[in-house]
């Protein structure tokens, strides 16, 4: 089965939930046989990943264009290839899905989570999340949730009842520390909060809470976001020598750091189950 995977920045995963969600899924479905491809706006050294085709498009690099822009030129693409199936991700992609289904392709939505609320987007921005989330109930042949709290959001708002499928995880544990070693952190010694660096998130929040605790133990806020960089910049304002910014950390780093911290700080308020 041809398998095509549109809406996210692509993999291998260097953004966020939905990457991390992309890369794993695709790879496995390639490991079962399928002609899985994936669309990336960031080129990457190699054509294939863990098995997976990457297929690289432009955009426009701007907040407000650079995901819908990304998704119509995949779109066209995909209709191309003759994809068996595809899967759509993020709600504010809604409008595209209607075009693969009119060749008979069939489309799944995951939705994410409520995009609308966050404050990043001006009114227009929020206004295509609303006007998303209703043609995200209308327009794909499956909508898909990744999270309990949204299944029924949808359900009670629009009356659609969607797919609910959560994610998996990588549960077990890593023994190596070099990551530990390269930032001065010792095991079981620090509380790790990673996240898109983004105000919903509240990194913001959590290292203001932290600077109250009274506590020899670091905090290490991981994470990064290409259009929130006023943002980044207040998180980063502090002179508390226990947090430290390691910027955004993938694969085995952050295997490590999650392996070996007393406890991990889960801040979110509007997406999703955040893979």
């Amino acid at each position: 089965m041809r398998v095509a995977i549109v809406g996210t920045r692509g993999v291998p995963a260097r953004y966020g939930g939905f990457e991390t969600f992309a890369e794993e899924l695709s790879a496995r479905l390639a490991s079962r046989g399928h002609d899985t491809f994936v669309y990336c706006r960031r080129r990457h050294a190699e054509s294939r990943y863990r098995g997976v085709r990457l297929v690289y498009l432009p955009t426009i690099r701007h907040k407000y264009f650079d995901t819908v822009v990304h998704t119509f030129l995949s779109t066209l693409d995909l209709l191309v290839r003759r994809a068996d199936v595809a899967l759509y991700c993020n709600a504010a992609n809604a409008i595209f899905t209607f075009l693969p289904r009119l060749t008979g392709i069939p489309v799944a939505l995951n939705v994410d989570g409520l995009e609308r609320k966050r404050r990043k987007w001006n009114r227009a921005g929020r206004a295509w999340y609303r006007l998303s989330e209703r043609l995200s109930t209308l327009l794909p042949t499956e909508v898909v949730s990744d999270a309990e709290q949204i299944q029924r959001y949808y359900r009670r708002r629009y009356g659609k009842e969607t797919t609910f499928i959560p994610y998996g995880a990588e549960t077990g544990k890593v023994g190596t520390t070099e990551t530990l070693r390269r930032l001065g952190l010792e095991p079981g010694r620090y509380f790790l909060y990673v996240s898109r660096m983004e105000p919903e998130n509240n990194a913001l929040l959590v290292r203001q809470a932290f600077e109250e605790v009274e506590t020899e133990m670091k905090l290490v806020l991981v994470g990064d976001a290409p259009y929130a960089q006023a943002y980044i910049r207040e998180v980063r304002r502090t002179r508390d020598p226990r947090i430290l910014f390691p910027g955004a950390i993938y694969g085995t780093g952050y295997h490590e750091l999650l392996s070996h911290c007393f406890a991990y700080i889960h801040a979110t308020e509007v997406g999703g189950t955040h893979p």
